[in-house]
């Protein structure tokens, strides 16, 4: 629990002051794509279709996970089980095709399943992009989807000590999180010098549905984070450290004992687990500890040209904790978790930005990672192994007047190697897969007037398995599924091709994304229609399988100020999967998804700062779009949920607060969507008051 203590406050240079933050909510519009900071995030591709969460928008997702907080970005879904574990849907994909780069550094620990979340902090991120489409030439394989981009606020230049304090508390499941940062730059002697440190702590116990609690649901975390730099004119230092620590408790109505209970279970309406509020996690739950070390370094040339070095440590341990006891007298085993997973990677890029030559600019790369896993525990699910991967890569772009074209290079190898036991001769035995591609895209931006702009980009990607999807072979426990994998399968491969439409005007602004993503192999955990029965209950049974699929879509967002205080915000996104190799739909695409947000902006006084109030109706279409006796149960009906949310910056003498009162799901209505694993068992959330503070000095 000592980690539950931690508010660390460290190192870093940086300015949050009262006038910034005025002038930050007034450009709350989020119109545009700013990309800051340093490090291989910084930059992406230009001719990709970009949004980002900032300001506002950003502040009123604190306290959400990293999945629930990009739901408000048109295109971008979560893949949830339960109410605390979620991961972005980029595009009807996940998962491994969605690359999440923290602080410049590609995230590395269990996420190879669904129901592993992001092992990542949101309040560390300072603003949150998202580049959509294949994106690998600039990061590397696996993003098929997209990017999601986690980049800090730039740190202090000048200020001596400054700080942000955040509060967040919900009525469901009692949720309470806190966060803390301190930052500083030196001065005089120390120019040049730049430090912050940050801590968040949050707990919630069993969250509700609209009408009854969810037995064994609440979580706990805790996290710290320290950076210290330092930059001159012509080079710069930095390294940071973050330590990521959770529980979370698995629901207890997704185990059951046998065949009939299961059946049961997907057939009742409501659960029979007990509905009561506790803090108390017990079995089954999850513990999660995530370390990251990062070191960077960059130097600028004489002739304008920039090297940077980035290298990166991680360490993920995950333990499952069974709902059952092993059978032993002996406590250090009965406290022992089932199954225990620790992988430790090491990353390394190299970059390097060639000076300009006239409208041409180039970009070098290299990058190599080597990663190794080990597995212990009472019951099997994936065999230890160790990889290598590298890949070099280069990209040209050309700017000339109105228009952008960027094309870029890429070749990646990789080695992975599996160590395991037979089951039946316990002989141990070993398999290795190698993997190699090229990868390319072409882009380009024209922008033919000051309001009107159009990007299209064809990419292509690839990604190869990962070990679950070759080995698992036992119960996923956080999504209450036995899964098998299978060796043969080979690499993904896909063409990807968008075109984005954008407009913007003083009292309009319209953005439209097209996309077209073919992809070859596409591997998938398709539902068998069995369950099977073991030791610890009965659970419904998932093989993985590769098939040829077309993924289809179109994300808009309008934005209108149709008067002075009045706007009307309309999202729009739409995916459609086809599973080409049956000639019919593909299962675990979103549904159809309409949002749409009526925002009144008061005049400000000199107490009340951009106060505003808004009312959002965001309507989910039942998912028909599923092949006959696909699942083991159907899509769950259309819903629509009421949200209202009312807020204002507040001065209060040289300070400023930042506040917002939301209430989600105003009208408390029952449902269940199609993407949440837990469907099968339970409802979603029902209604929640939220209130969010937050000021800096």
């Amino acid at each position: 629990m000592k980690q539950y203590l931690f508010i660390v406050f460290i190192v870093t240079a940086g300015q949050a002051g009262l006038a910034q933050q005025r002038d930050s909510l007034k450009q709350a519009s989020l119109h545009e794509v700013i990309i800051q900071g340093s490090g291989p995030a910084a930059k992406p591709v230009a001719t990709a279709t970009q949004v980002e969460l900032k300001n506002v928008q950003l502040f009123q997702t604190r306290g959400n996970s990293l999945g629930e907080s990009l739901k408000s970005i048109p295109g971008l879904n979560s893949i949830q089980t339960g109410p605390s574990i979620s991961k972005p849907v980029i595009h009807g994909l996940h998962s491994n095709r969605v690359l999440i780069l923290n602080n410049g550094v590609r995230q590395e620990g269990q996420q190879w399943g669904s129901e592993h979340a992001p092992e990542i902090d949101p309040f560390t991120a300072g603003h949150i992009s998202i580049i959509e489409g294949a994106a690998s030439i600039r990061y590397g394989s696996d993003a098929m989807a997209g990017v999601v981009l986690l980049e800090p606020k730039a740190l202090p230049e000048n200020k001596l000590l400054g700080g942000t304090v955040s509060l967040t508390g919900a009525s469901n499941g009692r949720m309470g999180a806190m966060s803390a940062m301190l930052e500083g730059a030196g001065t005089h002697q120390l120019e040049g010098l730049q430090w912050r440190m940050l801590g968040t702590f949050k707990r919630a116990g069993n969250f509700r549905t609209a009408h009854y609690y969810m037995e064994n649901t609440g979580l706990q975390e805790g996290d710290y984070a320290a950076t210290l730099a330092y930059h001159r004119r012509q080079y710069g230092l930095s390294v940071y450290y973050s330590s990521y620590h959770t529980k979370l408790g698995i629901f207890s109505g997704s185990h059951v004992g046998n065949l009939q209970d299961l059946d049961s279970a997907f057939a009742r309406p409501r659960p029979i687990t007990p509905s009561y509020f506790s803090y108390k996690i017990g079995r089954s739950y999850q513990v999660v500890h995530h370390d990251l070390f990062k070191a960077n370094g960059y130097y600028n040339f004489n002739n304008g040209g920039k090297m940077e070095l980035v290298f990166a440590r991680q360490k993920d341990l995950r333990q499952e904790y069974d709902v059952d006891y092993p059978y032993s007298n002996d406590p250090a085993v009965l406290r022992a978790p089932q199954i225990s997973f620790q992988i430790i990677t090491h990353t390394a890029d190299l970059l390097y930005h060639a000076p300009a030559k006239g409208p041409f600019h180039t970009l070098l790369g290299l990058s190599g990672s080597t990663q190794g896993n080990v597995f212990s525990g009472l019951r099997y699910l994936v065999p230890n192994f160790r990889n290598y991967s590298g890949g070099a890569y280069a990209i040209e772009k050309y700017t000339r007047g109105k228009l952008t074209l960027e094309a870029g290079l890429r070749y990646d190898y990789r080695w992975l190697r599996v160590y395991r036991r037979d089951e039946a001769t316990l002989y141990l035995y070993q398999n290795t897969h190698t993997y190699a591609n090229a990868t390319a895209t072409g882009g380009a931006t024209y922008q033919p007037g000051g309001r009107f702009s159009v990007n299209a980009n064809i990419g292509t990607a690839w990604r190869a398995p990962s070990v679950n999807e070759l080995y698992i072979n036992g119960i996923h426990l956080s999504a209450a599924a036995y899964e098998r994998g299978d060796s043969t399968l080979s690499s993904e491969r896909s063409i990807n091709t968008t075109l984005g439409l954008k407009y913007t005007a003083p009292k309009l602004f319209v953005q439209v994304t097209l996309y077209n993503n073919q992809i070859n192999h596409y591997i998938y955990a398709k539902p068998l229609l069995q369950s099977i029965h073991i030791i610890s209950g009965t659970y419904p049974l998932f093989q993985y399988t590769q098939q040829d699929v077309r993924l289809r879509g179109v994300d808009a967002e309008a934005d209108w100020d149709f008067t002075k205080h009045l706007t009307l915000v309309s999202k729009a996104a739409v995916v459609r999967g086809f599973n080409k190799s049956i000639h019919d739909w593909l299962v675990f695409m979103p549904a159809d998804h309409f949002d749409n947000q009526l925002q009144y902006h008061f005049t400000s006084t000199s107490t009340w700062l951009q106060p505003y109030v808004s009312l959002q109706y965001a309507y989910t279409a039942r998912q028909s779009r599923v092949p006959p006796h696909s699942d083991y149960v159907a899509p769950p009906a259309a819903y629509g949920l009421w949200n209202v949310s009312l807020g204002s910056d507040i001065a209060i003498g040289k300070r400023t607060l930042r506040a917002d009162l939301t209430v989600n799901n105003l009208t408390n209505v029952a449902y269940r969507d199609y993407l949440n694993r837990f469907r099968y068992y339970t409802d979603d959330l029902g209604a929640s008051v939220v209130l969010r503070l937050s000021t800096s000095f």
